[in-house]
């Protein structure tokens, strides 16, 4: 398995990976030349990233992520609350209304799109999206992580109830069901047939392969809509994020086996 992230990106997404832990230099140079960046390359990248903001040092030689990670960092260590995260669907909708904000600015429309697919919305009408009303948070709190991912104060945000359940079907052809039904399938095999088989690799490819399946599949997990079960095959769901835990365990143990043998200290990225 290969990865076309640039050094930055690589060290960015194992330092959100290290779930907010303080990282040694040694640790981010021994896990790029696993990918063939080399120590000069590595760290080069980090000291760019720390002037971005976002690494900062902790300590000679030591890092975390900088305040410009910081919001990522938190929603990526939360990824398996997701697995707790849904409520019984009343057949109502969560709307956010977006029109008045405008669309001139694209690296704000970028981030207010990017906030609201990652709650599960959809676009329905132009500057209108929804999603099913059957999450935990509610809609008070989808209003507190949207702000908090930077989209504007006056975005509105309010439940529908859908006028007809013609209405309701129009909806629901927002999500591709069958694609995400194959996908949980498929993830759930390919972790499944890796964690069988991990142990009789070598230590380093299966570090590699940890990192690679494992960020894949935490994407996925992150960007699921969380549908309700009245249109998915929750269970699927379920055993695919299970089996995404279960991954992320193993792969845990696989990294702190190669930093114990080759750096001979317990710290785990």
């Amino acid at each position: 398995m290969k990865t076309n992230a640039s050094p930055k990106q690589l060290i960015l997404g194992l330092m959100l990976a290290g779930k907010g832990r303080q990282v040694k230099a040694a640790h981010i140079v021994l896990a790029c030349s696993l990918f063939g960046v080399s120590e000069n390359s590595a760290r080069v990248a980090m000291a760019r990233l720390v002037a971005e903001g976002q690494l900062k040092s902790a300590g000679r030689g030591i890092y975390t992520l900088g305040k410009q990670a910081a919001f990522t960092g938190q929603d990526i260590q939360g990824w398996n609350n997701r697995l707790t995260a849904t409520c019984a669907w009343n057949g109502n909708f969560y709307a956010v209304f977006t029109a008045h904000l405008g669309r001139s600015n694209r690296k704000q429309l970028q981030l207010r799109e990017k906030a609201l697919a990652l709650l599960g919305f959809r676009e329905f009408e132009q500057g209108l999206f929804l999603r099913p009303a059957n999450l935990n948070l509610g809609l008070a709190g989808i209003q507190e992580k949207l702000l908090a991912q930077g989209v504007e104060k006056t975005v509105l945000a309010f439940e529908m109830k859908p006028a007809s359940p013609a209405q309701t079907s129009l909806i629901q052809k927002l999500w591709d069901i069958r694609k995400l039904e194959k996908l949980y399938l498929s993830h759930t095999k390919k972790l499944n047939d890796w964690m069988q088989g991990y142990s009789r690799m070598k230590l380093e490819k299966a570090a590699r392969d940890a990192y690679l399946v494992g960020s894949q599949a935490i994407y996925e997990v992150r960007r699921d809509p969380l549908l309700p079960s009245e249109w998915i095959n929750a269970a699927a769901r379920q055993q695919f994020f299970e089996s995404v835990l279960r991954f992320d365990e193993t792969g845990t143990r696989v990294w702190r086996e190669l930093q114990l043998r080759i750096l001979k200290d317990e710290e785990v990225i």
